[in-house]
């Protein structure tokens, strides 16, 4: 038999087959040992779960590649996200050297990326200080300052971020292993232990001009805000969907015990099918999601349900284990765990309740 033949005969690589052989034999050391996936993420990213991120109208495949991850790891699924966003602003930046330089790149996973917005949106609230400065030089900015958690990053990486100077704050990529940049392992946490999250020190960091993402960053958030808060839905969404996997497990033992839980695998299902529903809707075109403030509204509000729908359904997962989901290896709590993060990941709930309230004020 030819060789075209045994090729034409073998299975095609699937996400689902990735996860099952690159990712599932992991998630232990993951959450319990701080493993970071970094193979994984650069087979699944080189696979094509992230490229679609860049295409216009092909948006919601992202978020559901990344989906996909959270079913049997939300921890991954997060670090997904921190690239995914990386690679959102790229995709919408008009510096064409940073297109050439790195979306390709990013969009196969040949570079990981992350984002490190936390501070600065909390900051345009009022709710934090922004912590980069940055001063003109002649071919660039001088940045110092710190950053306590950025996810998904190594000394290799990139990642999106904000900075203040005397004319406004400003969006640049920033490159980790240049020199003023250092990295420091933060933690311990609960959960998100494999996420390689670090604390980043600028130093007197130099950034030149062709790594601005843009001179104007609240113009330019104001344009990927949709596309950020809603490439996190792919963790939420993955949650529910291992959740309730593992409720519909446990009732072929407790079935007869489960029944009375307040709440079953249907319930949370219908719930999902929902959250999916609006998240195509709003993803058909995350700009426009971002600059109709009808819209966007619908986007604050999808990610406050998503939060709130996880967090019932992650519990009443591990409810329907019973005392199995309390082991230490054991789905139930590990999911609760994580979904307690998604309540908190910026924006939090009690951030989004606080924007969507500024916005039907104004």
């Amino acid at each position: 038999m030819s060789t075209a033949a045994l090729e034409l005969k073998s299975p095609p690589i699937t996400f689902e087959g990735i996860i099952r052989d690159k990712l599932r034999p992991d998630v232990q050391r993951i959450d319990h040992e701080g493993f970071y996936p970094e193979n994984f993420m650069r087979e699944y990213g080189e696979a094509g779960a992230f490229y679609p991120v860049t295409e216009t109208g092909n948006f919601y495949q992202a978020i559901e590649n990344c989906s996909l991850v959270g079913e049997t790891c939300g921890s991954t699924a997060f670090s997904i996200w921190c690239h995914n966003t990386c690679l959102w602003y790229l995709t919408n930046t008009e510096n064409s050297y940073l297109r050439d330089k790195f979306l390709h790149r990013l969009s196969f996973a040949k570079k990981l990326g992350a984002t490190g917005l936390s501070n600065p949106v909390k900051s345009f609230f009022g709710i934090e200080k922004m912590k980069l400065k940055g001063e003109r030089t002649a071919n660039g900015y001088r940045v110092k300052g710190s950053l306590p958690w950025v996810s998904n990053l190594l000394e290799n990486h990139v990642f999106g971020g904000i900075f203040d100077t005397t004319e406004g704050p400003v969006f640049a990529l920033f490159d980790c292993s240049r020199p003023g940049v250092r990295l420091r392992p933060s933690g311990p946490f609960i959960a998100l232990e494999g996420t390689a999250t670090q604390a980043v020190s600028f130093l007197d960091a130099e950034i030149p001009d062709q790594m601005i993402i843009s001179f104007d960053a609240k113009a330019f958030l104001a344009k990927v805000k949709a596309g950020f808060i809603m490439l996190q839905l792919g963790i939420g969404l993955g949650l529910m969907r291992g959740a309730i996997k593992d409720m519909h497990k446990a009732n072929k033992t407790l079935g007869h015990t489960n029944c009375y839980l307040p709440e079953g695998p249907e319930v949370f299902e219908n719930e999902l099918i929902n959250l999916q529903e609006r998240t195509k809707e709003l993803a058909s075109d995350p700009v426009y999601s971002a600059m109709n403030n009808e819209e966007f509204l619908k986007v604050l509000q999808l990610r406050l349900d998503a939060a709130e729908i996880t967090r019932r359904t992650t519990y009443a997962g591990f409810l329907h284990q019973g005392s199995r989901g309390y082991l230490e290896r054991g789905s139930g709590q590990r999911r609760v765990r994580e979904g307690m993060f998604f309540d908190i990941l910026s924006p939090s709930t009690k951030h989004l309740r606080q924007w969507i309230k500024s916005i039907k004020n104004n």
